[in-house]
């Protein structure tokens, strides 16, 4: 009797300990595509540049379809300034600004 007891405790202890340890070892995922294989595909959009004091100075693409964009890069920082902007909207980014998608300037031309 005093055998089984002890052979009981071992179990039920053996049961907690796996049970606790499967708990704390978080579950894989296995994506059916890397973030290596998405490549971020580049926008063109026509717009104005606005200078905004907020935390700082940011610049502002005010684009001509009604989104806006915080400009990232390099690009004439003169507000008012009407542009053609190729480059890439930043999903996985936050700004201090705040004031638009991120978009990470490739090409800008000033349009007259």
């Amino acid at each position: 009797m005093m055998n089984t007891t002890k052979i009981q405790i071992a179990v039920i202890s053996i049961i907690l300990t796996i049970g606790t340890l499967c708990s704390i070892v978080p579950a894989q995922a296995s994506p059916t595509i890397s973030p290596a294989q998405v490549q971020p595909a580049t926008i063109n959009v026509t717009g104005t540049i606005n200078k905004i004091a907020v935390e700082g100075i940011c610049y502002q693409l005010a684009a001509d379809n009604g989104k806006k964009y915080e400009l990232m890069g390099k690009f004439p920082k003169i507000d008012g300034t009407k542009v053609q902007v190729s480059g890439i909207v930043k999903t996985d980014m936050v700004t201090i600004c705040q004031v638009g998608q991120p978009l990470q300037v490739k090409t800008v031309k000033v349009i007259n």
